[in-house]
């Protein structure tokens, strides 16, 4: 179905109205994660503090029983709603900041703009000077608290709905470089172009406010069956009616979104060490090394696993896997990427001390020495 033709200052003014690895306990030395909600326009903190809550019960579900289970905290970036004139500006000023002039080229396109809404967009037009494009004290507030986290070593996830993510890919710009690992956004019914840090995103078919912004990421998840009636056009947006609708696709893949998000993030404060070095690269064996046994001196948090593949002629990375030989808990497996010869992946995982097995998707050409396949293993260790 065609929507994409209502202009983006009538679809932003009315944006968002209310509405895996497991592992053991002892997880100490796993990075605390702070999930922030941002909310979109129209949402007073009640409605958007209900949002966080949803998100919160649902992922605190999800997440039962895994590596992440009771290492998240949540709270809410609000972007504050003092009514539609006041949402109306702060859309502008967010949107349109570096190109301030098509403002008035979207106030001009009365023909395809029914009457009733050309009549509120003149009169609220009326209301609109040089002062939207100041800067939002909301926007610098939300900055200095992701800074103050990320310099304590806590990783960020701001899952950000409707003009929350306007806010968000504003405030990325604002994260200390040093910091900008830690912190990360999942993007949900976004009106703008891109997620910052190129994160993940979610729009649905069902949501005629997003797939009617020409500039908005396209919709890449069918939520529903059946037509929508054009009579609750704000329905297919809404983030808990619609987007954490239980049982849907955009609900899973919102959540999963987060657990990838925070299992990529990486922490300021804390440095990773070598833990296991079996590489030798002046006597290298092609063929599979047969079992590679390993062991983790201590609970670590694991950042990395690197295998050596000399043999494998520039093929594409496979995946890595940890098997506990003691608790028969296998993590992973984990996708890699190339390195020259080596693959390498980042579980960012926990795993208790003990002996292991590395398991390496493609054996047949891992180099060795006949003593086990090259790895080397960095992680964080636990005190």
């Amino acid at each position: 179905m065609k929507i994409r033709w209502l202009p983006k200052i009538v679809l932003l003014t009315f944006l968002a109205m209310p509405g895996v690895v497991y592992g053991e306990g002892g997880q100490q030395c796993q990075p605390r994660t702070v999930v922030f909600f941002g909310n979109g326009v129209w949402n007073d903190v009640e409605d958007a503090s209900e949002s966080r809550r949803k998100l919160e019960n649902r992922l605190n579900t999800h997440i039962s029983g895994t590596n992440l289970d009771g290492i998240i905290t949540y709270e809410l970036a609000y972007n504050p709603s003092n009514g539609y004139l006041e949402d109306l500006l702060e859309t502008f000023e967010q949107d349109l900041q570096t190109n301030y002039s098509l403002f008035w080229n979207y106030l001009a396109e009365w023909d395809i703009m029914p009457d009733f809404l050309q009549d509120k967009i003149l009169a609220i037009a009326k209301e609109v000077d040089a002062a939207v494009v100041s800067a939002n004290p909301s926007v610098q507030e939300h900055i200095a608290l992701y800074n103050t986290y990320l310099s304590e070593g806590k990783m960020i996830v701001l899952v950000a709905h409707s003009q929350g993510n306007l806010y968000g890919n504003i405030a990325y710009l604002g994260i200390d470089p040093q910091y900008i690992d830690g912190f990360g956004m999942v993007s949900v019914a976004n009106p703008d172009s891109y997620v910052a840090g190129g994160g993940p995103y979610t729009t649905i078919n069902e949501d005629f406010i997003i797939n009617s912004i020409l500039s908005a990421l396209p919709p890449n998840l069918d939520n529903f069956f059946g037509p929508l009636n054009w009579g609750d056009i704000w329905g297919g947006h809404n983030f808990i009616k619609s987007y954490m609708a239980p049982g849907h696709k955009a609900e899973a893949k919102i959540l999963n979104d987060v657990v990838s998000m925070v299992n990529e993030l990486i922490p300021s404060n804390t440095e990773a060490v070598e833990i296991v070095h079996t590489y030798n690269i002046f006597e290298v064996v092609c063929g599979n090394p047969g079992t590679t046994f390993i062991t983790i001196p201590q609970d670590a948090y694991i950042t990395e696993i690197r295998t050596y593949h000399w043999c494998d002629e520039g093929q594409p990375a496979g995946t890595h896997a940890l098997y506990n030989c003691n608790s028969f808990l296998m993590y992973g497996p984990f996708p890699g990427t190339t390195d020259f010869r080596s693959w390498v992946s980042h579980p960012n995982t926990y795993v208790p001390a003990g002996s292991y097995e590395v398991i390496d998707s493609e054996p047949s050409t891992w180099s060795h020495t006949y003593g086990g396949g090259f790895v080397i293993i960095k992680g964080i260790l636990c005190y």
